[in-house]
C-alpha cells in the first residue's frame, strides 16, 4: 500500500488448494482493512481489481440508463462472470471453477503485478506471452499519455461482447 492507495508489483506462482483456493501475496494485501477483490475476466487472464478502485466504476455503471439495451447487456454479460472475494485469515481467495476454466488454470497460477491490478494467469500462457515482453514499454508509455486505461479496457471488452 502506497499512501492508501493500491498497487501490485513482481511475479508469483501459487498452487490452488483442492477447494480452488489461492494465497494472495502478503505484500498485496490489505494492512489496514479487510482484502477484497473483484474478479472478472480479461482477455488473456483472470483480473483482481481492489474493491476500492471497482467502486469507481460501479459509479460509473450506477449512471447508464436502463433503457440503453446495449450497455444493459454488456453489464450483465461481464456481471454474470463477475466474482467477489475476500481474503480468509491465511490471505487465501476461493475461486470459481466456471471462471478458471476458460484460461486453463488448474493446479498452479502465476499471479503478476499489474500496477493497479492483480492477473492471474496460467503458468504457460503467461511464458509464451515473455517471449515479447519488450514491446511492453510501448503500451506503457500510451497509458502515461491515457490515464483512463481501466474505462477503456471495460469499454473495449463490452464491446467485443456486442459482436
Amino acid at each position: 500500500m502506497f499512501d492508501g492507495e493500491n498497487y501490485y508489483f513482481g511475479e508469483f506462482t501459487h498452487t490452488l488448494d483442492s477447494q480452488r483456493r489461492i494465497a494472495i501475496p502478503s505484500e498485496w494485501r490489505s494492512k489496514q482493512e479487510e482484502s477484497r477483490f473483484i474478479m472478472l475476466p480479461g482477455r488473456d487472464a483472470l483480473m483482481l481489481i481492489p474493491f476500492a478502485s471497482f467502486r469507481e466504476f460501479l459509479k460509473k455503471a450506477q449512471k447508464v440508463s436502463f433503457a440503453n439495451r446495449k450497455a444493459q447487456l454488456a453489464l450483465a454479460q461481464i456481471g454474470a462472470r463477475v466474482q467477489e472475494c475476500t481474503c480468509d485469515k491465511q490471505g487465501r481467495i476461493k475461486v470459481s471453477q466456471k471462471l478458471l476454466d476458460p484460461y486453463g488454470i488448474s493446479e498452479q497460477a502465476i499471479l503478476v503485478g499489474a500496477f493497479t491490478s492483480i492477473q492471474m494467469w496460467n503458468p504457460e500462457h503467461w511464458n509464451r506471452h515473455q517471449d515479447g515482453a519488450e514491446g511492453g514499454l510501448d503500451e506503457l508509455q500510451r497509458i502515461g499519455e491515457s490515464p483512463d486505461g481501466f474505462m477503456n479496457m471495460f469499454q473495449e471488452t463490452m464491446e467485443k461482447l456486442q459482436e
